[in-house]
């Protein structure tokens, strides 16, 4: 399953879609269609990037459970929770986690992919 958001650049959308799959749902990848001028992943206000320069490269989000910090292609995360300990590898917790970005109001398409086996459709 793929998900997409579209919003101005400069504001913020929240990746949280635990309401609609359920709480345990992990993301494990993003990539924009079009881009905002820059972004970043945050939760809670506090970042998980730094700010990424526009680009349509896909963001590889699976690491190792319990790891403070993981890296793809020279772009670094933070961990921010230790949510699991029963896999070898785990996406980023959909849950209160917001895609921020900066840009002059210029539509972006944001495409996420939800890990397999997190996620459930609700009734």
């Amino acid at each position: 399953m793929i998900l997409t958001f579209s919003a101005l650049s400069g504001s913020n959308v929240s990746l949280d879609v635990s309401n609609q799959f359920g709480e345990s749902v992990e993301l494990c990848c993003f990539q924009f269609v079009e881009a905002p001028i820059e972004f970043r992943l945050t939760r809670r206000g506090l970042p998980l990037q730094e700010w990424q320069a526009r680009n349509t490269e896909m963001y590889d989000l699976q690491h190792g459970p319990g790891v403070k910090q993981w890296g793809r292609d020279d772009r670094w995360f933070v961990n921010d929770l230790n949510h699991r300990d029963d896999v070898m590898t785990c996406g980023v917790w959909s849950q209160d986690l917001v895609m921020e970005t900066r840009g002059l109001g210029l539509t972006f398409i944001l495409l996420v992919w939800p890990r397999e086996g997190t996620w459930r459709v609700r009734s």
